[in-house]
């Protein structure tokens, strides 16, 4: 009974080593864009989509224009980019039609206020929130913004670059929960 323990024992220590041996083995790098799309921005251009959301996003006040647009979230997306040697190109657009290109791998990423509440959820990938600001009626909104399903090591890159840059301590007083 022992043997049969010990061998059982063995056997199973032997597979899980060939499966951890095995994936090390593979070279795929994790997280991992099934697109390509962080290696084809790295240096390129961020193709983004804007909805107009002041003071996350404007595309139509104080000199802020479709093809030069300013906002929080403008700022953030355009320091992401040089970050990675990257331009941004915006599209402009009503977030229907914004998650529409995003999800026809037309768009990198949309940004344009989206919270984590946002019904695009099913649709495209939502970023970890980055920042929590003041809602409708005192909620506590936390604002996140839309990339493409499935290209996780861009997401990732966004996502580590959002969360460094401390926004929560950047937005107006009236803004802060």
């Amino acid at each position: 009974m022992q043997r049969n323990n010990l061998v059982h024992s063995m056997v199973r220590s032997i597979v899980l080593c060939g499966v951890v041996f095995g994936l090390v083995g593979c070279g795929n790098h994790y997280p991992a864009d099934p697109e390509g799309t962080l290696d084809r921005v790295t240096g390129g251009t961020i193709r983004a989509g804007i909805s107009h959301e002041p003071p996350w996003t404007d595309i139509t006040t104080g000199g802020n224009t479709e093809e030069d647009p300013g906002g929080i979230e403008v700022e953030l997306i355009e320091d992401y980019a040089d970050s990675i040697g990257a331009e941004v190109e915006w599209q402009a657009g009503g977030e229907e039609e914004l998650i529409g290109l995003l999800g026809e791998r037309e768009l990198d990423l949309v940004v344009g206020g989206l919270t984590d509440q946002s019904p695009w959820s099913s649709d495209v990938a939502m970023s970890a929130p980055y920042a929590e600001s003041s809602g409708i009626a005192g909620s506590t909104d936390k604002n996140v913004v839309a990339i493409q399903m499935g290209e996780n090591a861009f997401m990732t890159s966004v996502e580590e670059f959002l969360l460094n840059e401390n926004v929560d301590q950047q937005l107006p007083e009236e803004m802060r929960p």
